[in-house]
């Protein structure tokens, strides 16, 4: 399934044709789009939509993400389907919590280093300062280097994940009330964001280097050609950062050898119950402070993670 941009700026209508989303733009062909083959819908700037072409993409599940005319993002409507389980769900309220709160700070800390440690490397810049200086300094590089600002390229490259990030994660049930996201939950995804910036860099660099300042058209098509790549590496930053929240090393946790042993490790230490993991802290047996039980709801229910290596 792939992604429908609508770019509403001069004025575009979306309707409900059967069982596919008809757009009407002026002075152009009409474009027929079935649900059944959209993951998600962002649009750009002001659309009119008809109620029932709304009503028909939450009812299919289809995330429809907003950013305004700028590239900003704006908000995400979505209706979740129904027994939606996982311990992703309960990020919010586990950053909520001092420990599990500076295990993911300091997990955070660590993937951010690694990402912009291989972002500098391959824009050709030296910098061993604090991320946001390191930032800055890529911007004003590329400034120089291009002779145009790329402000606004950012703007809607940081509008565009946030509508990827928030509408997979909302797939998976985050946030626990779809009608809105809690302060805990809408760092998180910042957060991605933030991770997901330094990726950015090294994508805007390559249109760059096509010759002349990007559109919106050339900047989307780039960012759509990384969409199946990135759904993975936000899966997998997810994962990561709950596993540090448990107090597990997730270094070892991704290489493909080591997986499957490890998991099944896990299985039979947690779920088995023979025992701790040494380094789990315990909590009361039935609040989301007890670790052991948040690892073991995860194994039940994050069905992707370990589906393939069989039941326990």
């Amino acid at each position: 399934m792939k992604t429908l941009y609508v770019d509403g700026r001069r004025g575009v209508d979306i309707r409900l044709d059967g069982p596919a989303l008809r757009v009407l733009r002026p002075a152009r062909a009409d474009g027929q789009f079935p649900l059944q083959r959209i993951s998600r819908i962002v649009v750009l700037g002001c659309v009119r939509w008809q109620p029932e072409a709304v009503n028909a993409c939450l009812r299919e599940h289809k995330p429809v993400v907003e950013l305004d005319a700028y590239g900003r993002f704006v908000r995400i409507l979505f209706s979740p389907p129904p027994l939606q389980y996982g311990l992703a769900r309960h990020i919010g309220e586990l950053l909520e919590v001092r420990r599990f709160c500076e295990r993911y700070e300091r997990w955070l800390r660590s993937a951010e280093e690694t990402e912009m440690s291989d972002a500098l490397e391959r824009l050709g810049f030296s910098c061993r300062r604090q991320p946001e200086v390191a930032w800055q300094m890529v911007c004003a590089g590329q400034h120089r280097r291009w002779k145009m600002r790329v402000g606004a390229g950012y703007r809607l490259l940081t509008g565009l994940s946030m509508a990827q990030i928030s509408s997979a994660f909302s797939v998976i049930g985050l946030p626990r009330n779809p009608y809105y996201w809690g302060k805990q939950e809408y760092r998180i995804v910042m957060d991605m964001v933030r991770l997901e910036r330094w990726r950015q860099a090294v994508m805007l660099e390559k249109v760059l280097e096509g010759g002349g300042w990007p559109g919106s058209r050339e900047l989307i098509a780039a960012f759509e050609t990384e969409s199946e790549e990135r759904e993975r590496r936000i899966e997998a930053w997810r994962c990561c950062a709950l596993f540090a929240m448990m107090g597990i090393s997730s270094v070892d946790v991704w290489h493909p050898v080591l997986q499957k042993e490890f998991l099944a490790r896990v299985r039979e230490k947690v779920v088995g119950r023979v025992g701790n993991l040494g380094r789990i802290p315990f909590g009361g047996r039935e609040t989301l402070r007890s670790s052991v039980r948040i690892l073991r709801d995860h194994l039940k229910y994050d069905r992707r993670m370990h589906e393939s290596y069989g039941a326990a």
